[in-house]
Formats: structure tokens, sequence, C-alpha cells
């Protein structure tokens, strides 16, 4: 069979259905491209319908920064969210302090490859990752300056989650990921919660679709509070709030300059508690950078994930800032993913790929943080 067609077929037993009436056959085409799999680029046109555009309208814009503790900056995410919440973690461990991941994979797993990340990221059918290679590849990749010094991850608090029913990231891949962070981090700062019946979504309690379920907006009603639970972990000694709390009824929707040429959205979304609104007179509040899944983002699922998951009642009750950037759709990126394949190109997984670098100027600039 010529390599090419091998590569196809092995993309399209490993990629959802959903995602191959999505993608077009020219992307796929070029990931095998001469039988070796490249770093998928944004092609000149596409077939199949036009995607959608982000919204033009003006966006209300908070003050520049908050009373944010510099030493409280943590992120989480879930699947491409949870990919690129790690990825962000392993290459700025000097800006967060800690990360939380949900149904994602370790570092560097994808190598800059379509096929790749589909053959060995999510269904993990090959014997296992190479965990040893992965750590190597972060010492490298620091010693040659593309991401910061692995020491800063010694103190820092991780938090990672696989549902017993997920059936599209393979449990091996989040057992790699907890494995590559024990050769960094201590093991009584890491927790890793893989007893859930939940499917492939962001587990919550009475809120959202059936837990066996993975749908629009992917927030299953487990009874299992994982926004709640990876907050407290994040940040021992949270007040954990009433059943009934409401949180503020609007968020606050933000221009990110820059986002379109990363791949995002212009308008992104933030929640700020009353009491972090006051830059001169509140104590320092935390900062948390929530990252969705592929599919899940505003373009597809508008808000319903930031109000559904449960980050905001928490938030409330805790003054945290919470930070929802939004990944735009794209000719190679239909279902608005996080990049931790190489679609923005090959830096993607460094401190100057584009959503990287755009991501952690934003965190930087609510906190107030001058030096990068």
């Amino acid at each position: 069979m010529p390599a090419k067609s091998l590569c196809i077929r092995t993309i399209c037993t490993k990629l959802p259905a959903v995602f191959l009436v999505a993608i077009p056959l020219s992307i796929l085409l070029s990931a095998c491209s001469d039988g070796v799999d490249k770093t998928v680029a944004t092609p000149a046109s596409t077939t199949g319908p036009a995607p959608q555009q982000a919204d033009t309208g003006p966006a209300t814009v908070p003050p520049a920064t908050f009373p944010i503790d510099p030493n409280r900056i943590t992120v989480s995410g879930i699947s491409a969210g949870g990919m690129m919440a790690h990825q962000l973690h392993i290459a700025y461990p000097d800006l967060f302090s800690g990360a939380a991941a949900i149904a994602a994979g370790p570092y560097g797993c994808a190598d800059g490859s379509l096929a790749t990340a589909m053959a060995r990221c999510m269904a993990d059918d090959a014997g296992g990752l190479p965990v040893a290679e992965f750590a190597e590849r972060i010492l490298s990749d620091a010693a040659a300056g593309r991401i910061g010094d692995p020491a800063d991850l010694t103190d820092d608090r991780v938090w990672l989650f696989h549902g017993t029913n997920d059936r599209l990231v393979a449990a091996g891949v989040n057992d790699a990921l907890a494995d590559l962070y024990a050769d960094f981090l201590p093991a009584g700062q890491i927790r890793y919660v893989n007893d859930i019946p939940a499917a492939h979504h962001f587990p919550a309690a009475g809120r959202g679709h059936g837990c066996d379920e993975s749908k629009p907006p992917f927030v299953g009603n487990c009874d299992y509070d994982a926004a709640g639970a990876l907050l407290q972990f994040l940040y021992p000694g949270l007040t954990t709030p009433p059943e009934t709390t409401d949180p503020e009824p609007a968020l606050r929707e933000v221009t990110l300059p820059g986002a379109a040429r990363a791949g995002l959205r212009e308008t992104a979304y933030l929640y700020v508690p009353p009491a972090c609104r006051d830059t001169v007179n509140t104590p320092a509040c935390g900062l948390h950078l929530v990252l969705h899944g592929c599919a899940q983002s505003s373009v597809q699922v508008d808000t319903a994930f930031i109000e559904q998951s449960g980050y905001l009642r928490w938030a409330g009750m805790n003054n945290l800032v919470l930070a929802f950037p939004q990944v735009d759709v794209g000719a190679a990126n239909p279902y608005a993913c996080w990049d931790w394949w190489g679609y923005t190109g090959a830096e993607y997984r460094w401190r100057d790929g584009a959503q990287m670098a755009l991501i952690a100027g934003w965190i930087r600039e609510l906190a107030g943080i001058t030096t990068p």
C-alpha cells in the first residue's frame, strides 16, 4: 500500500467520525505528503461550508490589570484545552503555579503532526507512550531556551482527570501525562482522579447532559464537581460555596488583540468577582485561565461551557478572576481546537508559538506583570 494511503487510513481509523465529516481531504493529505507526517498548514482554500466568522461588534474593555497575586496564577483545560494547559504550564513554569488537565496527554506527544496526534496521543494502542522521551524533550527544549526552566515546576500543584467511560482519549494517554509530571514534581503535589464513570466531557454536578454522553456542550452531569475539585487542589483552603450560590449573571466580553493571527477569536471572556474589581483597596486575588475543548468554543456553544462547568460559583466565593479565551474555526481547525499538534507553525509548543505567546502575554497583562 502506498505510504500516503496508509497514513490517511491510520488517521481515519483513529479520528472520530464527526471530525472526519468536518476535515477536508486536502488537510488529511497535507499531513501525509510524501508519506511523511508534516505540520498541518492552513490551505488557501477548502471545500465544504465556510467557517463561522468571529463577532465583529465592540467588546467591553475592562481595566488593564487586576489586583492579582503573581504566585496564584493557574491554568486548566479539557481535551485539546487540557493539552494546551499542560503545554503552557511546561513552557511557562515561572508564570503558572499549577495546572489541571482533563482527558489530555503529555508534552510534545504529537511531535508536530496531526497523524501522530491521532495515532498515539489519543488511542494509545501501540504499547504505551515513551514518557522518558517526552521528559528528555522538556529538558532539551529548556536548554535551548524554547521553554522555561523545569526546575520551576517543583513547587507547583497538578490535578489530572480521566473518565472511565471516555472512549476518545485512552486511559494510557492520561497515565503517561501523570507519569511525565512525576518526573518533575513530588508525588504529593499531583492528584490523578480516574475512577469517575464519565464519558469524554467536562464532569459537573447538577448541570449538563448525561454522564455517559459526549455531545455539545460537552458538560456531563456526573454528580462530580470537577471545577471545584481542581480549584480546591490548585488553591488549598478555598471556601466551598453553598449549592444555591448563583454567580454574577454577566461575563465581561473583552478584546484580545492579535487573536486572529493565532487562530483565536478576538472576543474573550472574563469573570471578575466584586472584590477583585478595586485595583487599589482589595487584597490580591487569584487568576485562573480556563481552556475549552474542541467543539466547545463560543463559536459552537456560545457561553454554555463557561456557565455550566461550575467554575463561576467557586470563583465568586473565593476571589478568583477567571479568563476564558476562545479558539476560532478555520480551514485547518474546523472544530476550534487549541493547537497541540502544530497547525499554527512548528513553534506551537514553545514560548514563541503563536497561541502560547499570545495567551501568556494576555495573562501577564491581566496580572500587571511587566517582565516576561
